[in-house]
């Protein structure tokens, strides 16, 4: 009888843990990233208002812009990329829209919001 009691607890116990398992829930996913309302593993940070996240090193966190970089970033990716006398013409939407120099010609340049990709027009 004892060993019955013992092994219905220790059951008990087993699929209990199981299924709490898995009830993990994501809580929100923003910009690809999911978020869970309780610690995953131990490489999982919290993030204030949106629950635990698992850290991934490099990556930046835009917050407020879905991901986006921002417009002076995606300037300084421009000059990065041997372009000079870099000024803003737009920075809005999917595309920002700079124009620069480049072998002594003014030319347009498009940067990716999102990645960061440049391109000439």
């Amino acid at each position: 009888m004892k060993k019955t009691i013992i092994g219905l607890l220790a059951a008990t116990a087993l699929f209990g843990g199981l299924a709490s398992a898995a009830e993990a829930k994501i809580v929100i996913q923003l910009g690809g990233i999911p978020y869970y309302d309780y610690q995953m593993g131990p490489d999982y940070r919290y993030y204030q208002g949106r629950g635990w996240y698992q850290y991934q090193p490099g990556y930046q966190f835009h917050y407020g812009n879905r991901g986006r970089i921002s417009c002076g970033e995606a300037k300084q990716i421009v000059r990065e990329n041997g372009f000079r006398n870099v000024r803003t013409r737009e920075c809005e939407g999917r595309t920002y829209t700079f124009t620069a120099m480049k072998r002594g010609h003014r030319v347009l340049v498009f940067v990716n919001s999102k990645n960061g990709n440049v391109w000439r027009g």
